[in-house]
């Protein structure tokens, strides 16, 4: 069953990985983790659809830390799902948007990567985006992963012996 579990998720994640990098993004510049993960979300995996609207529901908490600078929060990130190319063979495209602002009632995002199967974008540009259909959202504080459970739950899929010391790390920065 493992192994199984393990050949599913290679087909619905594409990359998953981490960078450190210099962000100014409403905090002091400095080393921050960016987690890069885009995922195409199989409809019948109920874990991750309730990992999505669990991240809906809690949505004030992100937004929270992410105005009050004086709580420490860093590098603030959403997952949202952007209708996919008509000729790719996918419904949708999970990408990482960083930079969220929020101007004249609407949200904004820049993509943390290149997504695959959206010709009309990439990393680096800014996006707008529906609050209410993010799928996941993500922040660090004090060294560690607030959120992500999407990205938790995926790398918890592996099983143990195939992960990769980077995995391994990031899953105990968890919270």
């Amino acid at each position: 069953m493992g192994g199984a579990i393990h050949t599913r998720l290679m087909g619905i994640f594409f990359i998953l990985g981490i960078s450190l990098c210099f962000s100014c993004q409403r905090q002091p510049v400095g080393h921050t983790l960016i987690v890069q993960t885009m995922a195409q979300v199989e409809r019948s995996d109920e874990e991750l659809l309730r990992i999505a609207e669990d991240a809906r529901r809690t949505l004030p908490m992100f937004c929270r830390n992410l105005l009050r600078t004086d709580l420490g929060g860093e590098n603030f990130n959403v997952k949202y799902p952007f209708l996919a190319d008509s000729d790719s063979g996918v419904a949708n495209e999970q990408v990482w948007l960083t930079g969220i602002q929020f101007n004249n009632g609407l949200y904004y995002g820049v993509l943390v990567s290149d997504p695959q199967y959206l010709s009309s974008m990439k990393k680096g540009d800014t996006v707008m985006f529906d609050v209410d259909e993010i799928t996941d959202w993500m922040y660090t504080q004090n060294g560690r992963i607030i959120g992500g459970r999407s990205i938790q739950y995926l790398l918890e899929q592996i099983p143990e012996a195939q992960r990769s010391e980077e995995q391994r790390r990031i899953l105990l920065r968890f919270d």
